[in-house]
């Protein structure tokens, strides 16, 4: 997706998540049958591990995995909040807490209300 085209989340109170830094090389690792070569690699987060190289180069690789689990966790953070505000749309004010209060914790209900009122 063009950066154009890229939906703004930041208006709905949603991090974007940025690319992580290219991971360090330390070191040659080996070669395949195929001559593929592969080398150790310290990702961002201060993990050690091996990566083929042309992976690297072309930036089909870019973390250890560590990077792959945030953004999981980031879209699903990002469509149960959209659920969730869906669930007090229309509500009043008095309605929109008290529903939120029972059936979520004081900073998640804190954040939705935030949220709903934007």
């Amino acid at each position: 997706m063009s950066d154009s085209k890229k939906k703004d989340y930041s208006k709905e109170g949603i991090s974007v998540l940025e690319k992580p830094p290219k991971p360090v090389r330390l070191r040659w690792s080996h070669a395949n049958n195929s001559r593929n070569h592969y080398s150790f690699y310290r990702c961002s987060c201060g993990t050690e591990f091996v990566a083929r190289d042309s992976q690297i180069r072309s930036g089909k690789t870019n973390s250890c995995g560590c990077f792959a689990k945030k953004v999981r966790a980031h879209n699903i953070q990002k469509v149960h909040i959209k659920k969730h505000l869906k669930e007090v749309e229309g509500l009043s004010e008095v309605k929109k807490r008290k529903f939120l209060k029972e059936k979520y914790s004081k900073q998640y209900t804190k954040i939705l209300l935030e949220l709903s009122n934007k």
